[in-house]
């Protein structure tokens, strides 16, 4: 090789410089051991933390600098050193495994000889070995030679032979986000989080459809977003899984800048053009975006996953993250609640007990539940929240304060058109992040209008923004008094208390939670990535008797609707699981029993979630015959009904149908007889009456 195609990289941590010339046998401090397109082992006494990340840059041998790049440390111990894995650079990582691998033959062990006479690319760091050509990226490998340092011709390509290894499955934890998502894999013992195609720790969970029938998900779907408003898809899990209902979509829209429609199945969707895309499959190419990210990032097929989701999520809510994961190519091992898997980061392998309490607030939602640890195990004792309440409202209020003090400022009336709508939904949230560190912020938009033509300038101060999302802070903590309540237990019985989310990171809502509680809340974990670290454990330790004792509660009633649409509980929240119950029901003149079942707190049943109707036709039962019906809940939180001939004692065939009409289940149970339900309800702003403007102008 000439002496001009020789490199040193050049690694850079926060503990020191290390340093490994890769063309001759003289090294400086450290020294790379094997260095492949997607990775490298180095040998070193000076060991960065796991999943620290290494700024990295590749020179030549006159010092100039050929590219930059970005490295994770994947595994380290002092007998191996540590391995990492190229997160970016600024060149074709392949050319880098080239040169280094042809360099580093001269005084190292030669790689392994692949069939047809080809030297294979050094092998990658433990846990990052390809295993299928499809999936990751083929190394680059140079033609094999008796002699290590002949030259190699710049016209030859080098060959290209993809390694023989056994094929393996790889099981992650994935915290699938409002806002982002966060997928996390264990390492030598310890969660490491997987970067996103960018580097960031997450993935932000938006999707955009361009005219020419290409979706861009992740970090593409974000940089798209203001060109492309109405054809990018923000904060879908709220509405994951959800039954469409006319009054329940006009009261969504004012929390989403693009025109909710009913998709196929009585769901939840988002109008594109002529066609209606369910939340469903916005889900499911979200956990293909970070299933196939995750899969490059390691060098494996993933094939299994723990996926968390809000404590609040209904059983129709579960259910739908099962079959999105399903369209990915995911096995669902486990459904995680998200205060969960943080209180499984927080206690992993501590010998200890303590009550905590873990406050969820995320991007789209906030749970707040009360878990006691003890030596690894947990207990849910209880849980609640909302699945409207999150960071993202905190953006609409201070976009709404912003469209409005510029109006007042310049003296014009304005109906933002939906790119204004996004920008100034991305400088609130910019606005937001900001004031969590600093006391002022000016936010400027240049030419925010062009008729007439005007630059948006307004300063927010941190005063008048914690005064504005005052009724948000507040709604989380009228939620953790009932969730205290119903558990019997005063704020002075939680031994710790758990931030997660990246709402929590606002001043005011710290503020708030060691107010309530009287004691400082814990960082030790970080909040952004608690989640999927928790998840991450558990699916590492599935199967094996390291695996915690995770004893749930079920978030939310469950029960059916009786005459008067009254809902009638057949399994009260809290209830420890797993758990089931029994409900005789009369057959009418046909054989038929249908059971109509639904899931919430509000005693009218048309305000809680439909989850299904449980049917059995039966001829035995046409002449006044009755239904035992069996619903019960596992450990999982997962539902099964069936059914029994209380006479005979044999099993009957049930049906879950959620093809009726919910409108002509509700028709059929009559007028709403009862108390009128105490609904909570975000204040109306400026923008969320823009939101129902553009439903209205573009949904329909």
């Amino acid at each position: 090789m000439t002496e001009d195609r020789r490199q040193s990289l050049r690694l850079e941590s926060s503990a020191r410089i290390l340093w490994a010339n890769l063309g001759s046998d003289t090294f400086q401090v450290d020294r790379l051991r094997d260095v492949s397109a997607t990775g490298a082992r180095v040998a070193t006494d000076a060991l960065p933390r796991v999943g620290e990340e290494i700024r990295f840059e590749a020179l030549d041998d006159a010092g100039q600098r050929l590219c930059v790049g970005l490295a994770r440390v994947v595994w380290a111990d002092t007998q191996r050193g540590m391995g990492i894995a190229f997160l970016a650079l600024g060149v074709d990582p392949n050319v880098v495994a080239v040169l280094a691998s042809a360099d580093a033959a001269s005084h190292e062990r030669r790689p392994p000889q692949l069939p047809g006479g080809v030297v294979g690319a050094p092998p990658l760091p433990t846990g990052l070995a390809p295993t299928d050509a499809k999936r990751a990226p083929a190394p680059i490998v140079e033609a094999a030679a008796d002699e290590a340092d002949e030259e190699l011709d710049d016209e030859t390509a080098p060959q290209i032979e993809p390694l023989r290894v056994r094929r393996t499955g790889m099981i992650i934890g994935i915290d699938l986000g409002t806002t982002n998502t966060c997928v996390s894999h264990v390492v030598d013992g310890r969660p490491v989080v997987i970067p996103g195609r960018t580097g960031k720790s997450t993935v932000p969970s938006m999707i955009t459809f361009s005219d020419d029938g290409k979706c861009h998900v992740g970090q593409r779907a974000a940089d798209r977003q203001i060109l492309f408003p109405l054809q990018t898809v923000y904060g879908s899990k709220r509405l994951l899984g959800r039954t469409y209902r006319a009054d329940t979509a006009a009261e969504a829209q004012q929390h989403f800048a693009y025109p909710l429609a009913e998709a196929e199945g009585q769901r939840f969707g988002v109008r594109v053009g002529d066609s209606v895309i369910s939340m469903d499959d916005i889900a499911s190419q979200i956990l293909e975006e970070v299933r196939s990210t995750a899969e490059e990032h390691l060098g494996v097929p993933v094939e299994a996953a723990v996926i968390t989701v809000p404590a609040y999520f209904s059983e129709v809510q579960r259910d739908a993250v099962r079959r999105a994961a399903k369209k990915a190519n995911l096995t669902v091992l486990r459904v995680l609640n998200e205060p969960t898997a943080a209180a499984i980061a927080y206690g992993h392998k501590q010998k200890s007990q303590a009550r905590i309490a873990v406050w969820d607030f995320g991007g789209g939602t906030f749970d707040i539940s009360i878990v006691d640890v003890t030596d690894g195990h947990l207990e849910v004792v209880a849980t609640g929240g909302d699945c409207f309440v999150g960071g993202s409202d905190f953006d609409d209020v201070v976009a709404s304060w912003i469209l409005g003090e510029f109006q007042r400022i310049e003296a014009i009336e304005l109906d933002p058109q939906p790119q204004q709508i996004a920008r100034l939904r991305e400088a609130a949230e910019h606005a937001k992040c900001s004031l969590s560190v600093q006391t002022e912020y000016m936010v400027e938009l240049p030419e925010f209008t062009r008729d007439p033509r005007r630059e948006l300038r307004v300063e927010l101060t941190r005063e008048v923004f914690e005064e504005l999302t005052r009724p948000l802070v507040e709604r989380t903590i009228a939620i953790t008094e009932q969730v205290l309540a119903d558990a019997g237990l005063t704020a002075n019985q939680v031994d710790d208390v758990v931030l997660v989310g990246g709402a929590t990171r606002i001043p005011a809502v710290q503020h708030a939670v060691a107010t309530f509680f009287r004691r400082r809340p814990s960082k030790r974990i970080n909040p952004d990535e608690a989640v999927a670290l928790g998840a991450a454990l558990l699916a590492s330790e599935i199967g094996t008797s390291d695996a915690p004792t995770l004893l749930d509660i079920l978030p939310m009633s469950v029960g059916r609707g009786v005459t008067g649409t009254r809902f009638e509980a057949l399994v009260p929240k809290n209830s420890r699981l797993p758990v089931e119950c029994e409900l005789k029901v009369a057959a009418d003149f046909l054989g038929t029993a249908s059971v109509p079942i639904f899931q919430g707190e509000f005693t009218d049943v048309a305000k809680n979630e439909y989850i299904c109707s449980a049917v059995v036709e039966d001829r035995v039962l046409q002449d006044g015959g009755t239904v035992l019906f069996r619903l019960s809940f596992d450990e999982h939180c997962v539902m099964s009904i069936d059914a029994v001939n209380p006479k005979t004692g044999r099993a009957l065939p049930v049906v879950l149908d959620r093809a009726r009409p919910l409108q002509e289940i509700l028709e059929q149970l009559g007028e709403y007889q009862g108390p009128a339900p105490v609904v909570w309800k975000m204040p109306e702003s400026r923008l969320s009456k823009v939101f129902g403007k553009l439903f209205k102008l573009f949904g329909r």
